[in-house]
């Protein structure tokens, strides 16, 4: 099996960067830049001349790149000072003794160099619209060709490895992107982009894309059930409390088409604007209000009182004709 030296999903801790910013997502280029690039730790193989097998970027399709890799047997201190002091400096100078180099995302790394450690880099030469962000990396040894399945006499063939490469980033590609789609379905592990497309796939495509990323995952942890009951008012109780965080309950009217929802407390600092999106997302023939108690006075089809108020029996003075509504008078 191939040693795999992942980045992880914080860039920075693997390794140094210059003009680079950390986002949510990864490293977004600054627009003031000119450039920018990004070093890695060095990885070490364990083994004196070893043959590296692959390396894989994450990146967007809207960054225009090059890509460095150093593999070498001894570590050089005085190197790696100057790496710490100057960045722009160390890669300028180290950039032309890369063994291997490449505008490509993928890169064979065995044939023109070998070593027990090896340094990637990555250079951003233009980063234009949002899928841009470089979001990490896979480096892969000891080497493996295709030209291992085939009899003994044609596995030394560098132009025939070299050939069947082509096939072998094909299969390898695609045998990663099944490996990887347990994690794109798991709402706990994939980034917050595959979490808000997988809310589309629920029906909160437009309400996924503004919710904060605490919340959007627990919409996916309840998502199954809450599909599910989509229209009910026990729906619109628990979709408020995920939203909201208050506590939330129903006073149905079945006869009427119609229910309401009441919040016993007011909801944290914006979050009460997710109400707006569960008023225009009611089903056709039904009505459903949304009210929160504390700051309610109203008295339209039902009359809501507050916590602290309790209702007692008593007998009314009115005649069988009632009176006028402005007659009223509250106490």
């Amino acid at each position: 099996m191939a040693t795999h030296c992942l980045s992880g999903r914080s860039l920075l801790r693997c390794g140094s960067q210059y003009g680079f910013r950390q986002t949510g997502g990864g490293l977004a280029m600054r627009p003031e830049s000119a450039w920018a690039v990004f070093v890695s730790q060095i990885y070490d193989s364990g083994r004196d001349g070893t043959e590296w097998n692959h390396i894989m970027l994450d990146i967007g399709s809207d960054a225009v790149l090059e890509l460095y890799v150093w593999l070498f047997d001894r570590i050089d201190e005085e190197e790696e000072a100057l790496l710490q002091e100057n960045i722009r400096f160390w890669f300028n100078a180290r950039k032309a003794v890369a063994q291997y180099s490449s505008n490509y995302r993928n890169m064979l790394l065995y044939g023109s160099g070998a070593g027990r450690y090896a340094r990637l880099a990555v250079k951003v030469l233009r980063s234009t619209g949002k899928n841009a962000l470089f979001r990490g990396y896979d480096l892969s040894f000891p080497k493996e060709s295709f030209t291992e399945y085939l009899p003994a006499i044609y596995r030394e063939n560098l132009r025939l490895q070299r050939f069947l490469a082509v096939h072998q980033n094909l299969y390898l590609g695609m045998e990663k992107k099944v490996d990887d789609l347990a994690e794109k379905l798991d709402y706990e592990l994939c980034m917050k982009n595959q979490a808000v497309r997988l809310a589309r796939w629920l029906g909160w495509g437009d309400l996924a894309r503004q919710v904060e990323e605490g919340t959007l995952r627990e919409l996916l942890r309840r998502g199954i059930s809450l599909a599910g009951r989509k229209g009910t008012c026990q729906y619109y109780v628990e979709m408020v409390g995920i939203l909201t965080g208050a506590e939330a309950f129903v006073i149905e009217e079945p006869e009427e088409c119609r229910a309401t929802v009441v919040l016993r407390e007011r909801p944290e600092d914006g979050r009460e604007r997710y109400l707006d999106w569960l008023r225009k997302n009611v089903p056709i023939g039904m009505a459903i209000d949304f009210v929160i108690l504390h700051r309610t006075d109203r008295l339209d089809g039902q009359c809501f009182l507050d916590v602290t108020s309790c209702l007692s029996e008593y007998d009314s003075a009115l005649t069988e004709n009632g009176c006028p509504v402005e007659c009223l008078r509250l106490l």
